[in-house]
């Protein structure tokens, strides 16, 4: 498995880019060099990516409440993942449900 797929598959867990740099052995300046190149993003911003994708499929289609997304797309901070989900799409996580979840808008 590859680290872009293993990072996509165990977004909500903790994971380190010590970890990630270790699947493939290789040290973690040595990786981040490579994943930065290879992907445009630092593995960090990767994995941040990921977990927004996720969170906004959550916001979109469920009935979970931003805590539940929060949690369930990797984060345990409020204001951290209200500042990064801002960050990359454009919205407030509520502001984003409110947009773009009909089920949610005719409840």
């Amino acid at each position: 498995m590859g680290v872009q797929e293993f990072i996509e598959q165990h977004y909500a867990e903790k994971i380190s880019v010590e970890e990630l740099a270790s699947r493939i052995a290789s040290s973690s300046r040595t990786f981040i060099r490579r994943f930065k190149k290879a992907t445009h993003n630092t593995p960090i911003e990767y994995i941040q990516r990921v977990r927004i994708e996720a969170a906004k499929k959550k916001l979109e289609s469920s009935t979970m409440n931003i805590h539940e997304v929060m949690y369930a797309s990797g984060y345990n901070d409020d204001k951290t993942f209200r500042t990064i989900f801002k960050r990359y799409a454009g919205l407030t996580p509520l502001e984003y449900r409110n947009k773009y979840n009909r089920e949610m808008a005719f409840a």
